[in-house]
């Protein structure tokens, strides 16, 4: 299961009241995040290793898998592998599997979303 926070920074917000500096990178194949504390900034953990099967590693494909009432179910390879999962014993009909999606969302015209889902899943 995942979780997103955010919060919001102001000018008048202290430095002092921030305990954690973290990093998210979104990137159009792979994703992955790092944080620090701010008792020792210097030491920078990573996720412990995303599970693939065989492979561990540091980051995940950036892809994420709807549920057939178009709610979110999974993200990664968490997600390739379910898809993969429900392929294989033919029950994947009505699921959503979207890979290499990030570029459209740094575009506004919602023809270029709409023709994106066209192609991917004839909505």
């Amino acid at each position: 299961m995942y979780y997103i926070y955010s919060c919001a920074m102001t000018e008048a917000a202290p430095t002092e009241a921030f305990v954690i500096s973290a990093a998210i990178d979104f990137g159009t194949t792979y994703s992955g995040y790092a944080f620090s504390l701010k008792n020792d900034p210097s030491k920078i953990y990573t996720n412990k290793g995303w599970n693939a099967d065989k492979l561990i590693s540091f980051k995940t494909p950036t892809c994420v898998l709807l549920n057939p009432q178009k709610q979110f179910d999974s993200f990664g390879y968490e997600a390739e592998n379910k898809y993969a999962d429900l392929a294989e014993d033919e029950n994947h009909e009505g699921w959503l599997l979207f890979r290499r999606f990030k570029m459209i969302l740094h575009n506004n015209e919602v023809f270029w979303l709409r023709s994106f889902l066209q192609n991917q899943v004839n909505i």
